[in-house]
């Protein structure tokens, strides 16, 4: 453009901005803008006038906000690095006047409507496909175009949260008990995924909801579409473990569809493959099964087979919250078990001797005001109803050795009082009355045999070699001479 075209320019936007200042029905008409733009227009169309012939007065010089805040650019700073790349330039001279470069600051755009700007949207896609490719005009109109968009997004999002209710609190859908979790560094450690979408749950940006039972956690837009039950709620229902190894039912049974959320699956399909859980034995989507690996407790029972098997989430949540409870009544589903396996021996013996050792605890009133008895057996406390029943996790302990250690050391220490500490329990020991051995023996110590019926404790040997427990034979005697007194 040569310097007399650049002058005309000029001059014609000179005379547009002050017919457009005197008479906002020219701009109306010239311009074609809608009547909510046209008492906004002068002020900034005669600023960018100014800028892009760089007559900058002394008075705009010492408060540059009053032009350069007024003129917006894709970029709300203009740096000389932005310059030099064009990413700070003005809006081209030809397009001052149109509708898509009214210099609005950006305080102006958040105050359209979202009507206005996807009108002034729609405007300025028009003009890039007029504009010349690859040209400044072009390039302008597609940064501005961005930036519009960026507008709208923030305008329609503003909007969303005003018509939204406030988030409650606490939730109560479907037996879960969902607690709202806020956003927090703290909770960034390890990745989180919602249940129902399978997308990642950001704790550092948002907040979500958790069930306090079972510890399902979704995203907030996600809570709705909720459709597993609680497993607390299935466990309260049916306390018992499946003993049946993979009771599988075919894909026709379940209509070819999910058990869970009742989406469409079929092996043709990659995105809707079906997968077996081995515990309930049907089969879910990708979304309801995410092949989390968990034992089995039916293959534990019937095939001491420790290891883990894919299983859908509403199971593997089931499993968590059974993992350490005494479900497992070992001795009655297989008895054979005890025979093959002699750790199994082991702590049957170890936990009878705990029950023997209670007797002891529960009548000494040191152990009693100390809590001997439940301090050490504070994790797993059923250690002192019975013997026979058995958690899930209290099998995994004994196939890796850890619940005989466990055991032993609850053992060393209840006997500890009962033969040392305490002269009360230990006065109520045994002595051997089949031998002339004075040693006090108690019912627990190894190489001891006690009486089904007045639970005397004699040695195995003499126990074996005896006809009859003494202590029995003298209540029978008595009883005979009592009832004979009572004759006469």
């Amino acid at each position: 453009m040569t310097e007399l075209d650049k002058s005309a320019s000029t001059s014609q936007l000179n005379e547009s901005s002050s017919e457009a200042g005197s008479d906002p029905a020219f701009l109306s008409k010239s311009l074609s803008l809608p009547a909510s733009y046209v008492d906004r227009i002068p002020k900034y169309l005669s600023s960018a006038v100014v800028i892009i012939n760089g007559n900058v007065s002394a008075q705009d010089k010492e408060n540059p906000g009053s032009v350069d805040s007024e003129l917006v650019t894709p970029t709300s700073s203009v740096s000389e690095s932005d310059e030099s790349n064009g990413r700070g330039s003005p809006p081209p001279p030809g397009h001052i006047n149109s509708q898509n470069y009214l210099t609005f600051t950006e305080s102006s755009d958040a105050l359209l409507s979202i009507t206005e700007l996807t009108e002034v949207i729609s405007s300025c896609q028009e003009s890039i496909l007029k504009s010349e490719e690859c040209s400044e005009e072009r390039r302008w109109l597609v940064r501005r175009l961005i930036e519009l968009r960026y507008r709208l997004a923030v305008a329609k999002e503003t909007l969303n949260q005003e018509n939204q209710s406030p988030i409650s609190e606490t939730r109560v859908l479907r037996g879960h008990h969902f607690s709202l979790q806020k956003r927090s560094v703290a909770t960034a450690k390890a990745m989180k995924f919602c249940e129902r979408c399978c997308r990642a749950i950001w704790t550092v940006l948002v907040s979500w909801y958790e069930c306090l039972d079972c510890g399902y956690e979704c995203h907030i837009k996600c809570i709705e579409n909720t459709v597993r039950i609680c497993a607390n709620v299935k466990r309260a229902e049916k306390p018992q473990y499946e003993t049946n190894i993979c009771p599988e039912t075919n894909l026709a049974e379940q209509n070819y569809k999910c058990a869970e959320c009742k989406s469409t699956i079929n092996f043709r399909s990659t995105w809707q493959e079906p997968r077996l859980c081995d515990y309930a034995g049907k089969y879910y989507c990708p979304l309801c099964h995410w092949n989390t690996m968990m034992v089995s407790p039916a293959r534990v029972i019937h095939n001491w087979d420790f290891n883990a098997y894919p299983v859908c989430r509403a199971s593997y949540q089931l499993l968590t919250l059974k993992l350490h409870k005494p479900l497992i009544s070992l001795e009655k589903l297989n008895p054979r078990l005890f025979g093959l396996l002699d750790e199994l021996g082991r702590i049957k013996k170890l936990r009878e001797d705990i029950l023997v050792l209670k007797r002891y605890l529960i009548t000494c009133r040191i152990a009693l005001e100390k809590n001997l008895a439940w301090k050490f057996c504070q994790k797993r406390r059923y250690f002192l109803e019975d013997a026979d029943r058995y958690s899930l996790q209290d099998l995994i302990d004994i196939k890796n050795g850890a619940l005989e250690s466990i055991l032993e050391g609850i053992h060393n220490n209840l006997t500890k009082h009962v033969k040392v500490d305490c002269e009360i329990c230990r006065g109520r020991g045994y002595r051997c009355e089949l031998c002339d051995n004075k040693t006090i023996i108690f019912p627990f110590d190894s190489g001891i045999d006690t009486c089904s019926k007045c639970k005397t404790a004699y040695h195995h040997k003499c126990w074996h070699g005896a006809r009859e427990c003494r202590k029995c034979e003298r209540i029978r005697k008595w009883s005979v001479v009592s009832v004979d007194s009572d004759d006469s």
